[in-house]
């Protein structure tokens, strides 16, 4: 058994985790501001209430073997964190992202491709920003992936092989704060003629928030270190949508709108359309189309796909009145396929 803190373990993610860790049979802290609950917290979990940018006492004379930190956006963060629980660490897991790397016009990328470091001017406006806007991702805008690849050099730099830094990709599962992928679990559900987008066979890629949390907890339990990309195989959007149908029982009916049609139709990429990025974007072309097969080599495990979307979909039915934070408003999804009725139903 490992005492294991979770730094954000309240939040989606960071509640996965924690719940990760107690099913493994470990002694689970939770370092959280208590802004945050994402799901009911269980009593066998300790809870420390504390802001890692103002007040880091309550982790003072404590010891644990695995800390897995969910929230770290800038270089100063996890540096304080380190500085505060330093020698009194064992293994330390840093949950960066995919938009660590400089670009994605290949398929593919790899853990060895090249990442971007942030300039001074990004460091500097990390530091500048006020102390309650410091734990939003929000919050750093553009400088997101450049900040979170100087995360991970203070770990490893800090800490070498006691290090593992997991590059997460699109994480879903009920509770997702973004809708990302609940916009199109309730879209389908709604039926009717319904908006695609792009290519049908536009390969997708994301993984199931509680199989990251497992992979997340049982490789550093087993001492894993360096870089892995965190997040699923890609798959077609067409068999992604095709399952929200199946799994919904819904009448949807899909018409394949073009990136052209949804560009002129003034529809955000990714915000109002989730999980499409035009192909003539072509930094971002492969995006969706990371390679994962050293997580898979070292333990990762995807649970079927349709499990996902029904505990989506059941999470979701229950609160239909909550407006969406992503996904094509009713007005522009309807004036898309007024414009663009030359494309048949899949």
């Amino acid at each position: 058994m490992l005492n294991v803190l979770v730094v954000g373990g309240t939040g989606f993610l960071g509640g996965a985790v924690a719940d990760a860790a107690l099913a493994a049979g470990h002694a689970v802290t939770v370092f959280t501001r208590g802004q945050t609950v994402n799901t009911p917290v269980s009593a066998d979990i300790e809870m420390l209430i504390g802001d890692r940018h103002r007040d880091l006492s309550a982790l003072q004379s404590r010891t644990f073997d695995l800390v897995v930190d969910t929230c770290a956006f800038a270089p100063d963060a996890v540096a304080g964190l380190l500085d505060a629980l330093s020698p009194a660490i064992g293994h330390y897991a840093l949950v960066s992202s995919v938009s660590a790397y400089r670009d994605f016009s290949v398929p593919g990328i790899m853990e060895g491709s090249h990442s971007s470091r942030a300039t001074l001017e990004q460091l500097g406006f990390a530091r500048s920003l006020p102390l309650e806007q410091r734990s939003s991702a929000a919050s750093y805008g553009m400088a997101y992936g450049s900040l979170k690849r100087e995360c991970e050099l203070v770990a490893i730099d800090r800490l070498g092989d006691r290090a593992v830094i997991h590059r997460a990709g699109l994480l879903v599962g009920a509770g997702d704060y973004t809708d990302r992928l609940t916009y199109w679990t309730r879209r389908v559900d709604q039926g009717g003629l319904t908006a695609a987008p792009g290519d049908p066979q536009r390969l997708v890629q994301l993984i199931d928030v509680n199989d990251a949390a497992r992979f997340i907890v049982e490789g550093a339990a087993r001492g894993l270190s360096g870089v892995f990309n965190l997040t699923g195989r890609p798959f077609p959007m067409n068999a992604l949508l095709e399952s929200c149908r199946r799994v919904a029982k819904s009448d949807a009916r899909f018409i394949w709108c073009s990136d052209e049609a949804i560009l002129a139709a003034g529809l955000e990429p990714w915000s109002e359309v989730p999980l499409w990025l035009p192909y003539s974007n072509e930094a971002f072309r492969y995006f969706l189309e990371i390679s994962v097969e050293k997580a898979f080599a070292n333990g990762l495990h995807m649970r079927p796909l349709d499990e996902t979307l029904v505990q989506i979909l059941t999470w979701d039915r229950g609160r239909r009145s909550v407006p969406l934070k992503a996904g094509m408003p009713p007005e522009k999804e309807a004036a898309l396929l007024a414009t663009d009725v030359e494309h048949l139903p899949v």
